[in-house]
């Protein structure tokens, strides 16, 4: 038999290159992409969703969150303090929310303190009646109140030096080593007139961000500190109490943290932020708390 020419092997290798091809196009043709090529990256299963529409939001806070991600993702305003700043008060929230959360100052990070307390109770309280109505406005789901303030920043240094003078400005040895908030007038460092549900909740967290303190017809936050000071002192429940301060570069702030809120019970400090846990006195006994510092009797530390 004479062997196939160069034609007829011609011939049969186009027909097998022929047959090859359409075997691919109908194999792409009917077997999806996905199946062909290794999956880039490995995706979990959708989750199967039961709950009812709409049902996502209701829990507490959650809504509340929400809203405030999204102005703070559309607005050009920052809030007072900085990311690091909002992290350090943000570590407690996360361990102890949902707490009760009393602020000293409305601004534009009030919803985000709000927000980050889901299911807790948050107050806040301002002084100035302008910024009270604009931030009300604004976020009008706010439980805030407009308070008074009786000292002046240029007094600051008058009040520390004389406040030992007042009887109803310190601790009281002879009974639990507490002090009087509400209605306590002669002490020029108490806020004595708050809204009654300010005396009567324990407070967890305690927020010292205001009233202003950069010119001298200012309030300053010398009230703000020595009233933070009192609540923690008085604690009946467990825990302490975090009180954050803010501004503490500036000279009023830190002398009186360190009069009132003591730096044995700091515990934090970032930027401009300091932060203290404070037990209540009935856990650290009169004794510690009318200590000496220095020679200088600091009756709160």
């Amino acid at each position: 038999m004479k062997p196939p020419g160069r034609s007829a092997l011609a011939a049969v290798g186009c027909a097998l290159l022929l047959g090859t091809l359409f075997f691919l196009i109908i194999t792409l043709a009917t077997t999806p992409l996905p199946f062909l090529l290794p999956p880039l990256i490995s995706l979990p299963c959708l989750p199967t969703v039961h709950a009812p529409s709409g049902s996502a939001y209701a829990a507490p806070g959650v809504a509340a969150l929400a809203d405030a991600t999204v102005s703070y993702a559309v607005t050009p305003t920052v809030p007072q303090q900085s990311r690091a700043e909002i992290a350090l008060s943000l570590a407690v929230l996360r361990r102890r929310a949902p707490l009760r959360l009393l602020v000293f100052g409305l601004g534009r990070d009030s919803a985000l303190w709000d927000a980050l307390n889901p299911g807790g109770a948050t107050v806040f309280l301002e002084e100035d009646p302008v910024w009270y109505r604009l931030v009300r406005r604004q976020s009008p789901f706010l439980r805030a109140h407009l308070v008074a303030y009786r000292t002046r920043l240029d007094h600051a240094d008058r009040l520390l030096d004389s406040y030992q003078a007042h009887p109803s400005c310190l601790p009281d040895d002879s009974s639990d080593g507490t002090l009087t908030l509400r209605g306590n007038a002669a002490c020029p460092l108490a806020l004595h007139d708050l809204p009654p549900e300010v005396y009567e909740t324990e407070w967890d967290m305690v927020m010292v961000d205001a009233p202003k303190g950069y010119f001298g017809a200012a309030p300053g936050r010398m009230a703000a500190i020595w009233t933070a000071a009192a609540m923690a002192r008085r604690r009946r429940g467990e825990g302490d109490t975090d009180v954050f301060l803010h501004d503490v570069d500036r000279r009023v702030e830190k002398a009186f943290a360190e009069e009132f809120l003591c730096q044995r019970f700091r515990v934090g400090a970032v930027g401009r932020l300091w932060h203290f846990q404070i037990p209540p006195v009935w856990r650290r006994g009169n004794a510690t708390a009318a200590g000496k510092n220095g020679g200088r009797r600091r009756p709160f530390c």
